[in-house]
């Protein structure tokens, strides 16, 4: 054999191998360059609502100066064939086939990622069952059991969904846990998918535990305050049954109470025996002392600055003291209110009946439209909260006096002690900024020349404010006001219980309160009031609008001497975080010129 020939014909078939090495590598790099191009412009072929998952949790590969980074490109392809089937599961889709493509060529390139989804998963059966004590008999077991199958959110019919099955099951816990079952658990669950019908059957277990009973309240934190003030809030009493809503009741009131930054509260889950299980609180407690200062300008009254002192542990008895002296260009006063810490009171309403006492003082000198009045006012309240918390109710006694001095008339003395009823109902989507719905406030109070009034009288007054929506940017809002005072004359009655008109919050083209009474060259209260608006507002976007507006009413001393006094105008709305703010331009027809005004609309 010649061995040189045979040497010969190996290196010509290394030689061939190695071209053909070479050949592979430059075709696959010419390959990973082309992919390289595509790659900087993703397109992905979905459904819509998975497409948006897709460019969300698949994350594109890298660019370096314009160019796709290749390892980048090689852990995208990799997320690609991985986690698109997975979120397409999540979503109901356990069939889904990927591909990919290169299309265009030169700067259209682009790498087209193709998803076949398949048929989507619909819930074929869902199978609830319970263990432990709420699987027994009686004691109202099989009606909590109902509450808890009811609770459920996905049921057979609906498209299965990764998200939508975890949030059923946790509704359902929830459920279970509010009342009695403080440490109930999903045993187990399990979702059975039968690819080829598009199927999926789901199966969860619900391990309810013991019965829970409240056991005593151990606060941790309290420094200032006595336990007493919170046992004040607490509606729980021991050996009562476990219910979640008393606990979170308890930590609400609290928390909006002003002793307290911080509330947690929480069963002992653990404990070794479920009967009168501690009931555990931790609070924070706030700094007993706030001092602000404020200024601000409104078209009522013009510019105004206030000073404010609040503490709240007056005498170290969590007394509440809310005082300030504010001054503009109207009006100078100071005030104290003080308010108790909250009582829950028994009876046919049960527990839904809280209620918060306060008294207080007042000092003011006012001087609007010809009439000065100094006033020295003392009253005490009682504030309800029932049924509904949105709704207010108030019941207390006021006593005032008060100095009138009306320009080119004679000064007079007005005393009154008088009983006073408020309340306030709401049925409104947003207590900010209101959408639909309405509010309707009403005032009662008397006051008897027998008892430290210089006249007899009953005043009577309602306000009523609905909101109508008309689309999505649109909406109506009306407004009607209505007072009477029941005397024989205005003499020697307050002008707190009388009536004027004008304004920013009432008749937009007269002066603030200018709508009243005539007494020498001064605008008084008088004892009747009647006032109306209707106003148009289109939104523009999620923070401005416009508004047309409609306002009439008059107060006076007569019911025949009521004017309509129409206004009418436009305006521009602003949302802000303390409700829409309104700047108005409104045209008072009997005294044919126009004034701006505004305010801040909320649900009063």
């Amino acid at each position: 054999m010649d061995h040189d020939a045979a040497d010969a014909d190996d290196d010509k078939d290394d030689e061939a191998d190695q071209k053909q090495r070479e050949s592979a590598r430059a075709t696959r790099r010419a390959r990973l360059e082309v992919l390289r191009a595509a790659a900087r412009n993703i397109t992905w072929e979905a459904p819509t609502e998975l497409k948006e998952l897709f460019e969300k949790y698949v994350t594109p590969p890298e660019l370096a100066d314009g160019e796709v980074k290749s390892g980048t490109l090689r852990v995208f392809l990799r997320e690609v064939n991985r986690k698109v089937p997975e979120i397409a599961a999540s979503e109901g889709y356990f069939s889904t086939q990927v591909a990919t493509r290169i299309e265009g060529e030169g700067s259209e390139r682009r790498l087209v990622v193709s998803v076949a989804p398949g048929p989507r998963t619909i819930v074929d059966r869902v199978i609830v069952e319970f263990e432990g004590d709420i699987a027994l008999a009686g004691d109202g077991r099989e009606e909590q059991r109902a509450a808890v199958e009811q609770a459920w959110t996905l049921p057979a019919g609906r498209p299965f969904r990764q998200a939508d099955w975890d949030d059923a099951k946790s509704r359902m816990l929830e459920k279970i846990s509010e009342r009695y079952y403080a440490n109930a658990s999903i045993a187990d669950s399990v979702a059975i998918v039968e690819a080829p019908d598009a199927k999926v059957l789901l199966k969860v277990i619900l391990e309810s535990g013991p019965r829970y009973t409240f056991g005593p309240l151990v606060v941790t934190g309290l420094k200032r305050y006595p336990i007493d003030l919170v046992q004040r809030y607490n509606k729980m009493e021991i050996g009562q049954p476990y219910e979640l809503a008393k606990m979170l009741a308890l930590q609400r009131a609290l928390q909006n109470a002003p002793w307290f930054a911080s509330v947690a509260i929480d069963i002992d889950r653990e404990a070794a025996a479920p009967q009168n299980v501690p009931v555990n609180m931790a609070v924070i407690e706030r700094a007993p002392i706030d001092v602000g200062l404020s200024i601000g300008y409104g078209t009522d009254t013009g510019a105004r600055a206030e000073v404010s002192y609040r503490h709240r542990d007056v005498f170290n008895t969590a007394l509440d003291m809310q005082s300030a002296f504010s001054i503009d260009k109207v009006r100078q006063v100071g005030f104290a209110d003080f308010y108790l810490p909250a009582l829950s009171i028994g009876g046919p309403l049960g527990d839904r009946l809280t209620t918060r006492d306060s008294f207080g003082f007042l000092v003011e000198r006012k001087e609007n439209n010809g009439l000065e009045t100094q006033r020295v006012a003392f009253a005490a309240y009682r504030a309800f909260k029932m049924i509904r918390p949105i709704d207010d109710y108030r019941v207390g006694l006021s006593y005032q006096f008060e100095r009138k001095m009306p320009d080119a008339a004679d000064e007079s003395i007005a005393r009154a002690l008088a009983p006073v009823v408020e309340a306030t109902w709401r049925w409104v989507d947003d207590l900010i900024d209101p959408k639909k719905g309405g509010v309707l406030k009403v005032r009662l109070a008397a006051g008897g020349r027998a008892v430290l009034s210089t006249q007899d009288f009953v005043q009577a007054y309602g306000i009523y404010q609905q909101w109508i929506p008309l689309g999505e940017n649109d909406q109506v809002l009306l407004r009607g006001e209505l007072g009477r005072t029941f005397a024989v004359s205005r003499g020697g009655i307050p002008e707190d219980f009388l009536f004027k008109a004008g304004g920013s919050r009432s008749n937009r083209g007269y002066a603030y309160e200018s709508l009243g009474a005539r007494d020498g060259d001064a605008v008084v209260g008088g004892r009747y009031l009647l006032t109306a608006s209707a106003e148009y507002v289109h939104w523009f976007g999620k923070v401005l609008g416009g508004a047309l507006f409609y306002d009439i009413g008059d107060a006076a001393d007569e019911r025949t001497s009521l004017n309509g006094n129409p206004s009418y105008g436009v305006g521009l709305r602003l949302r802000t975080p303390a409700g829409p703010l309104a700047l108005d331009v409104a045209y008072a027809e009997n005294e044919r010129k126009a004034r701006v005004s505004f305010s801040v609309s909320v649900a009063f």
